[in-house]
């Protein structure tokens, strides 16, 4: 008689599916991997949710292409320039009259932590959210052929965009992802370039260490391309952020007010006064090293204005 084993038989089967359920539990909970392609987990027609680990967030953006971003903690820095105009030029180069933008120098309260973009906006990441090549556009077909760059690579910065297009990025982002997204403030960009120090550059005052953190001076400083290069080649500052001493000028949300740190509030400021200028920061990969400084201000640029070098980092606000 074979009725006897069925009872061993179920009980084998309810270990078994106990088991495969058990596994199939776990495989959900593991996380993705900071840098990994989430996409592999999602539909071919829908980017999978992003993911925090630690101190890192990592956004996707679907089409295999993510944005690695970094927890910037709250906290006091002193926003400016903390020598005289005088004691700059000595260091760096430059003009004084070039410097008063500034100053004073004076203590800045962030409030609430953020998230920052490791490296610049790349081009594969632009063409993820907006579906479009600004620099294939007509505006930049004269310089890139002067300039050809390698082909195969998408970690270049995006270029040839103008401050409206870099706010709309951040929309299409944000809803895509669900998160805020934004351009930082010049108060939360310097505060992030800093990472702690008060000197010139945020690896210190030795102007011939630059080359080793930003890309500057071009051709000049020995670089065998003269346009912005691949994001995160050079060493990050010591908050894990890369290029922010050069490669591409970085448009912030801040409207360009020459002396609003003589009235700016001391937390969390941002000029939303509207000017004819945005701002912007971290100096290109062709600049003097002065204008590479952590405290150096952009006081050239209109709002539509579309170069070769403004290119953008983001942000990402974390909820309450």
């Amino acid at each position: 008689m074979t009725y006897p084993l069925i009872p061993k038989l179920k009980t084998l089967s309810a270990v078994l599916l106990t088991a495969i359920l058990l596994t199939a539990a776990q495989l959900t909970l593991v996380p993705v991997a900071f840098g990994q392609n989430a996409e592999k987990n999602a539909s071919s027609n829908e980017a999978s949710s992003d993911s925090a680990i630690g101190d890192q967030l990592t956004l996707n953006l679907g089409k295999g292409v993510s944005l690695k971003l970094v927890l910037i903690p709250a906290g006091k820095f002193m926003m400016g320039n903390h020598e005289t105009p005088a004691e700059t030029v000595q260091r760096v180069g430059g003009l004084e009259k070039n410097l008063v933008d500034e100053y004073p120098a004076h203590e800045v309260t962030i409030s609430k932590p953020f998230y920052m973009g490791i490296y610049e906006v790349t081009q594969a990441q632009w063409k993820a959210v907006m579906g479009t090549e600004p620099w294939k556009a007509e505006r930049a077909l004269g310089y890139m052929r002067l300039q050809p760059r390698p082909e195969g690579f998408d970690d270049y910065p995006v270029a040839f965009v103008d401050s409206y297009d870099a706010i709309a990025f951040c929309r299409k982002l944000s809803r895509k992802t669900g998160r805020t997204v934004s351009l930082p403030t010049e108060a939360q960009w310097e505060y992030a370039c800093r990472a702690g120090t008060t000197t010139t550059f945020s690896f210190g005052d030795d102007l011939s260490k630059l080359i080793d953190y930003g890309w500057y001076g071009g051709k000049n400083a020995g670089q065998k391309e003269d346009y912005a290069h691949r994001v995160g080649q050079l060493k990050p500052n010591p908050w894990g952020l890369y290029d922010m001493h050069g490669n591409v000028w970085e448009f912030c949300s801040d409207w360009y007010d020459k002396d609003y740190y003589g009235r700016s509030p001391s937390v969390d400021p941002e000029n939303t006064t509207k000017t004819d200028k945005p701002t912007l920061r971290s100096g290109a990969f062709h600049s003097v090293p002065t204008v590479s400084r952590s405290a150096q201000r952009n006081s050239w640029t209109s709002p539509k204005t579309v170069r070769y070098n403004y290119g953008l980092r983001v942000i990402v606000t974390i909820a309450k």
